[in-house]
């Protein structure tokens, strides 16, 4: 099952074309993103106690369809694969019914000091992230990849 999160189009979001301007996909996938990351461990309190943080090291967008003010969203998200020091996530964004968006990323945990680097992501956040885990056999019905993504 994914992980959910929904927001609403704000008015501040809107283009001159009158509807969603594309960096504020960019912007909702992000924040759904963070809301996965504080459900699985990686809150404020996670980052002041150990110093770590998640650093995005490479994303993939789809834009599909338009939204307008108002119209509701929700993004899906669904990991990839996790592993050591990576995570590999795909968000597909929904309004009304239908795909918006996609986003295929992935991410690495970091320690930012001295220099920022990765590191091995807890055991216990890696066990749930890969409850969000798409089976291998489910991944061929995500049809809309840039290029192959994949952890290494």
């Amino acid at each position: 099952m994914p992980f959910s999160f929904q927001t609403t189009v704000k008015p501040e979001w809107i283009d001159y074309n009158g509807h969603m301007q594309d960096a504020f996909y960019g912007l909702v996938f992000s924040y759904a993103v963070d809301a996965l990351q504080d459900d699985v461990g990686f809150d404020r309190k996670y980052r002041e106690e150990t110093g770590h943080t998640i650093y995005l090291v490479e994303e993939h967008k789809f834009f599909l369809n338009e939204v307008k003010e108002g119209d509701d969203l929700d993004v899906s998200i669904h990991v990839i694969a996790a592993k050591s020091k990576l995570f590999h996530l795909y968000a597909i964004m929904h309004s009304q019914g239908r795909d918006v968006a996609i986003s295929e990323l992935v991410e690495m945990h970091v320690r930012q000091k001295p220099k920022p680097h990765g590191v091995e992501i807890p055991q216990s956040i890696l066990d749930k992230l890969l409850a969000y885990e798409i089976r291998p056999e489910e991944l061929s019905a995500y049809k809309k990849r840039s290029r192959l993504m994949q952890l290494k």
